[in-house]
């Protein structure tokens, strides 16, 4: 098994195996390296394990140089999950060990892989979240009356009765940047520039859709949508508070899950959360079902697991500080900080 670097003219067959896989995520497609690489110019090492002329699995890395954390290498940036993909166990050794040699050459202080099943060889884990993935093939009028104890249908009702209407269009891209601009500024965390979301649009045109809930004249809650495969992803989602009690959330999850369903997907996902935090139970109410994350170490220069998680003490300073910032500042200052924090 021999491990090579993808090439312009190896591009064509990287594509072909990853579509033929039903374990690609959006991870694995060559279009989320070009979103990366046009945001935030982060340098793709894109693995091959070739058995002969035959591709046997993908690794799909990129070399994040951080004043803050150092090098390291890391798959799926900006996404929950998706790391390794092999049809073999020698692809998987294989891969594995070239991310090791990778992490040396380019004196990278770790590799993390995030995927939904474990790699092993060696690789150290961390296991703190999941992702949240409802099977879509009962249809929504069966799943609707599924939801567990009836809460989501209540926040659904009382969305429609407040006055909400559902907007979508990748036009809505400015509204939805704004909208996660103050959602993530009340939560104390570093956000995305407008850029990265229509760079996601133009990347996968067929492919996203961004559903916005408007109150009267305001845009007040909105979720961006990717598809891939048989599987909608809710890659990213944000509400005001000061609107959470007429819940618009809850009103755009169903309107993507209801029109999911119709256009015959198979799998709805909602994305990561940290095992029994707040947004774990409000998911687990759509009665998706929880998989674990598995992610995955190989340290080269440091001692302990990284942690960049909010609910790591070591940050709570910065985040009670984040809080307090002008909107307009968080705006300039964000990009700068989650590009090291993929």
């Amino acid at each position: 098994m021999d491990v090579m670097l993808l090439t312009p003219d190896s591009e064509k067959a990287w594509q072909h195996f990853v579509d033929g896989s039903p374990e690609a995520t959006l991870a694995h497609h060559l279009g989320w390296r070009t979103v990366v690489q046009k945001t935030y110019h982060h340098t793709p090492y894109y693995l091959t394990a070739m058995d002969g002329e035959s591709i046997e699995g993908v690794l799909p890395l990129f070399l994040i140089r951080s004043p803050f954390f150092g090098p390291f290498l890391v798959t799926a940036p900006y996404l929950s999950y998706g790391g390794l993909l092999a049809n073999n166990e020698p692809a998987i050794r294989a891969l594995t060990e070239a991310a090791r040699e990778l992490a040396l050459e380019q004196k990278a202080k770790y590799v993390e892989m995030r995927g939904l099943s474990r790699v092993d060889h060696g690789l150290l884990l961390k296991d703190k979240y999941c992702t949240f993935r409802l099977s879509l093939k009962a249809g929504p009028d069966i799943l609707w009356q599924r939801f567990e104890g009836g809460r989501a249908r209540k926040a659904v009702r009382r969305a429609l009765k407040s006055g909400l209407v559902v907007e979508r269009g990748h036009h809505l891209c400015a509204k939805f940047a704004e909208v996660m601009s103050r959602h993530m500024r009340d939560l104390g965390t570093p956000f995305h520039h407008r850029q990265f979301y229509q760079y996601i649009t133009e990347e996968f045109p067929q492919q996203s859709e961004i559903l916005m809930a408007r109150h009267g004249d305001r845009y007040v809650a909105g979720i961006l949508l990717v598809s891939c495969g048989g599987t909608v992803y809710d890659l990213y989602a944000a509400g005001l508070r000061e609107y959470k009690a007429l819940a618009p959330s809850s009103l755009l999850i169903w309107e993507a899950i209801r029109s999911s369903c119709e256009r015959g997907f198979a799998y709805f996902d909602l994305g990561r959360s940290r095992w029994d935090s707040n947004t774990f139970f409000f998911k687990r109410q759509w009665r998706a079902q929880p998989l674990a994350l598995y992610y995955e170490y190989h340290l080269t220069a440091d001692r302990s697991l990284p942690d960049v998680d909010p609910t790591n003490a070591t940050f709570s300073w910065a985040i009670a500080l984040w809080k307090r910032l002008p909107v307009i500042a968080a705006k300039a200052m964000g990009p700068l900080i989650i590009r090291d924090i993929p």
